[in-house]
């Protein structure tokens, strides 16, 4: 997500190295220490767990400047397209309970003045729209939408609202027929959860996914910035320095990206997602995972990145917000899950955490 508005600029240098400050000796410590230095970020935290419940944390960096505080493992982060992967969850709900239908075309669920403005909205279907086979465009595709945060950088930005941005754009091909990444897939889930739901997508996701989850310091973003949020950090100017952008909502209400996490709840959210069969039954997770479309490198699933390793399948997604990064990978024959996030997006090329942490975790590969 490249951002185009102006801000004043507050640039922030990020010694990580500190003389004072004795080099982690614990393993995971210091691999993500060296990580967090070399791909420029200002910290972050990865969480590790295992089948049997127990879970490995590591936290590197700083959490905020001004004042300087160091990283710890129970900050919260936006985790951007991981919401995705709960936007799907919702649907797949929904679907189960006879209140939709994965073959409905997104147009039923859509206000009446969009359904012929926005383009495939009449032939798209749910199905479509969770594996970005829909071939409607996406609102972040040009610099639009970042003009008006620029212009209004506290709006709070509702999915409804984002519809006259989807609206009146080409479409990228014929549904069903390709694959290409669009948020507005998952702006338009987003505005079909709360028709059906008559509420605000907070409170569906409470009540759906952080709630049976016990994800407790799991939300949407909101103002003002809770206590525990990491502060985040970006580019926004284009100098090649990180400012503080914090403070700027880039959709903290929207079903594509606005939620707010830690690592420890993102542990909770793939445990009741894929072991304990709190969120989705066998049915509906075996359908999220193998009716997919080619992406690639890899296949998309329902709001699920499906991929293959030399370990076995993996299965998860990446995540950028204005200031945050984040991945997410499960891997199903090893009942293990890995959490990053970060407050701020790499400066410098770097490979992802979890493929630089898989021989470690699981030995090297036959």
């Amino acid at each position: 997500m490249a951002a185009a508005f102006v801000m004043a600029p507050h640039h922030f240098a990020f010694a990580q190295a500190s003389g004072d400050k004795p080099a982690p000796s614990d393993p995971l410590e210091k691999f993500l220490h060296q990580y967090v230095e070399h791909a420029g970020l200002p910290g972050g935290v990865v969480a590790i767990g295992y089948g049997a419940g127990n879970v490995r944390y590591a936290a590197t960096g700083y959490a905020s400047v001004r004042p300087e505080t160091g990283m710890t493992r129970d900050r919260q982060f936006y985790i951007g397209s991981l919401t995705k992967m709960m936007t799907a969850v919702v649907t797949l709900q929904l679907a189960s309970e006879k209140r939709i239908d994965l073959a409905d075309p997104i147009g039923k669920y859509l206000p009446a003045e969009f359904r012929d403005r926005i383009a495939n909205a009449n032939s798209a279907t749910i199905r479509d729209l969770l594996r970005n086979s829909s071939g409607i465009p996406d609102y972040l595709d040009g610099e639009f939408f970042f003009e008006l945060v620029g212009r209004d950088p506290k709006h709070g930005w509702r999915n409804v609202e984002l519809l006259s941005l989807i609206a009146d754009r080409d479409a990228y091909f014929a549904p069903g027929t390709n694959y290409a990444p669009s948020n507005s897939n998952f702006i338009l889930l987003g505005v079909m959860i709360e028709a059906v739901e008559g509420d605000h997508i907070e409170a569906v996701f409470n009540r759906r996914i952080f709630e049976p989850a016990e994800m407790i310091n799991t939300s949407f973003g909101r103002y003002p910035r809770p206590a525990l949020l990491a502060r985040g950090f970006d580019d926004a100017d284009g100098d090649g320095q990180l400012e503080d952008v914090t403070d700027y909502d880039v959709g903290d209400q929207l079903a594509d990206g606005g939620v707010i996490s830690t690592a420890e709840d993102m542990v909770k959210f793939a445990r009741a997602l894929f072991v304990d069969g709190v969120l989705l039954g066998p049915n509906a997770l075996e359908r999220a995972t193998t009716d997919t479309a080619f992406a690639g490198d890899g296949s998309y699933g329902y709001g699920l990145m499906i991929g293959a390793s030399d370990w076995g399948p993996v299965w998860g997604h990446d995540g950028i917000y204005f200031g945050y990064s984040a991945e997410f990978s499960w891997f199903p024959e090893q009942d293990t899950v890995v959490v990053f996030l970060a407050n701020g997006r790499a400066l410098n090329e770097v490979p992802t955490v979890t493929s630089m942490l898989m021989t470690g975790l699981f030995g090297k590969p036959e």
